[in-house]
């Protein structure tokens, strides 16, 4: 049982990873609320929990019992009036392991399905289209959904970060570093960011990129990123758009070109040197 500590910082970046975690698990506001203050305080009657939580009694109750039947809660009886208090450690990381089991296996389950589809259904290249900032944030997420991929990118890439803005390219770098997805990656001449002040783009074999530029007069306004069968492409701030085709012909095509200019570009100086401080902060 955790009991309200001197470090209110400490406190407060714990209980917002427990939070993500429980609402994960289905758990609304209020309830996670009402867990989160037995957590920090210890064992409470209803009456004690309405009055400091400020919830009203009725509702309490229901969120006492959905708690209780996931397993979070414990109610006991002391001289006749009920009390709850959360459940231990070694119980709650016990139903987080079975919902894992479970996400697992349904994951399987859709996989096998998808799988069964496909061999009956003919692959046909698949269009989507994005427009606005938040809608272009979305096309660079799809690729989070792969791990252990190599890629290439051919980006514009100070408009891209311009577009996007650099706490989003942050962000993608972190998780696409985590998931193990490398990039090659080729910017035009006129789009070279400065690493010392952007570390996020920096490169290496830590980095999982490489990064070189192209030759002068191979100037580009939109830029694409290839992963497994798809291609999304990016537009300029300007035109604010982007799409995702999923075609492995497209692919072949488009790798094709890009080896081409690949073989023709230099690399960029110093990207291992420069984004040694992006790595140290975050892993």
């Amino acid at each position: 049982m955790l009991h309200k500590v001197d470090n209110n910082t400490l406190f407060c970046y714990t209980s917002t990873m427990i939070d993500k975690t429980l609402e994960k698990l289905g758990i609304r506001d209020e309830e996670v609320k009402t867990f989160l203050f037995l957590l920090e305080n210890g064992e409470q009657t209803a009456g004690s929990l309405a009055k400091k939580t400020g919830l009203s009694r009725p509702s309490l109750y229901g969120f006492l019992k959905k708690l209780q039947s996931n397993g979070l809660v414990i109610e006991s009886q002391k001289n006749g009036v009920k009390t709850f208090q959360p459940s231990s450690e070694k119980k709650v990381t016990a139903i987080l392991d079975e919902k894992i089991k479970e996400l697992e296996k349904g994951r399987a389950e859709i996989q096998k399905v998808f799988s069964e589809i496909q061999k009956v259904i003919p692959i046909s290249p698949k269009f989507q289209l994005f427009e606005g900032k938040k809608e272009l944030q979305n096309i660079l997420r799809d690729v989070l959904l792969y791990r252990d991929i190599k890629t290439m990118s051919y980006w514009p890439i100070k408009s891209i970060i311009d577009i996007l803005s650099e706490e989003y390219f942050k962000k993608l770098n972190i998780e696409r570093i985590k998931r193990n997805i490398y990039v090659r990656a080729i910017w035009p001449q006129n789009q070279i960011v400065d690493i010392k002040k952007q570390p996020f783009m920096g490169g290496g074999e830590k980095f999982l990129r490489e990064t070189r530029i192209a030759p002068k007069g191979i100037s580009f306004s939109m830029g694409y990123w290839m992963y497994d069968n798809k291609v999304a492409f990016i537009s300029s701030k300007k035109e604010a758009f982007g799409f995702i085709i999923e075609s492995k012909e497209l692919i072949e095509t488009l790798t094709s070109q890009f080896e081409l200019v690949w073989s023709a570009s230099t690399k960029l100086l110093n990207q291992e040197k420069d984004g040694e401080e992006f790595l140290k902060e975050n892993f």
